[in-house]
């Protein structure tokens, strides 16, 4: 399984722990044990740049959760 740079970026940036878990059409994304978002399986979801976008958005509001920044 290989996720876009951009949102391994993110996930590495928050220094949490993470992981992806395999649904039937998407991947889960969780970020210290929390859902933090999904992303499409398939060869359409690499160029879609607003999928991209919406989940790496996703991973940052969780883990600003998680970490109880204000």
């Amino acid at each position: 399984m290989k996720l876009p740079r951009e949102i391994t970026v993110a996930l590495d940036a928050t220094g949490l722990a993470w992981g992806i878990n395999l649904g039937s059409k998407h991947y889960k994304i969780r970020v210290a044990g929390r859902l933090a978002g999904v992303y499409p399986k398939g060869k359409h979801s690499a160029h879609d740049k607003r999928a991209i976008l919406n989940t790496v958005t996703s991973i940052k509001r969780v883990a600003k959760e998680v970490k109880g920044d204000s």
